[in-house]
């Protein structure tokens, strides 16, 4: 989806970066909800992108990178047209902008997702500490970006999130944390991460598999 997101990359730890962590090789991967398809720009040139997001000028932009890119609407999740099964789909910062985010990740790993295939998903983690202290104060303001976007509809912790994968018949094979400022704590000091990371990262990153 659009919302005047861009390529954030200014260290292996940011939400981006780690979306794009299994994205490996020669691999087919739909980029669900691509925005002017920085991702797939990003990734490796050996991989073959797809797209879709629900701004016109968001897929004209993003057919510069992707093999194709299609205007669509994630709440009425109609058939696509390439008829193709993905090695990868990725949806990062999607899923919190639908009506029913279940329903539509669903639809996506039981008709296009290989059997071997991978999901990476990335969603804001309500529970992170600036959050936190705003709630204590009894403050929950909405804003243009970021973890409190006005256009989200849902808003996820790590347990709810683990818990929404389950429901739709996915395994969470990995979680990280997305965050800039102490996202290689998180990852190379476990106890650090244990503890802290729940609470300074800016966004969960997911990679989950079939059950």
């Amino acid at each position: 989806m659009s919302h005047g997101y861009f390529l954030e990359a200014s260290s292996k730890h940011t939400t981006h970066a780690l979306v794009l962590g299994k994205v490996l090789k020669n691999q087919m991967v739909l980029d669900v909800g691509c925005n002017d398809g920085y991702l797939g720009s990003a990734s490796d040139s050996s991989n073959t992108f797809y797209g879709l997001d629900q701004e016109e000028d968001a897929v004209i932009k993003a057919k510069k990178h992707y093999k194709d890119v299609i205007v669509y609407n994630l709440n009425e999740l109609e058939k696509l047209p390439w008829g193709l099964k993905f090695d990868v789909i990725i949806f990062a910062d999607v899923l919190e902008h639908v009506v029913d985010p279940e329903k539509t990740l669903l639809f996506f790993v039981e008709n296009y997702l290989k059997e071997d295939g991978s999901v990476s998903i990335s969603l804001p983690n309500i529970a992170y500490w600036y959050t936190r202290l705003g709630l204590l104060f009894g403050n929950f303001d909405y804003t243009e970006t970021g973890i409190l976007d006005k256009t989200h509809l849902h808003f996820y912790t790590a347990k709810s999130a683990k818990h929404f994968l389950s429901n739709v018949g996915l395994k969470s094979v990995e979680m990280k944390y997305g965050s800039i400022r102490f996202g290689w704590l998180c990852e190379n000091v476990p106890l650090f991460g244990i503890v802290f990371g729940r609470l300074l990262a800016y966004n969960l990153v997911f990679y989950a598999k079939k059950q």
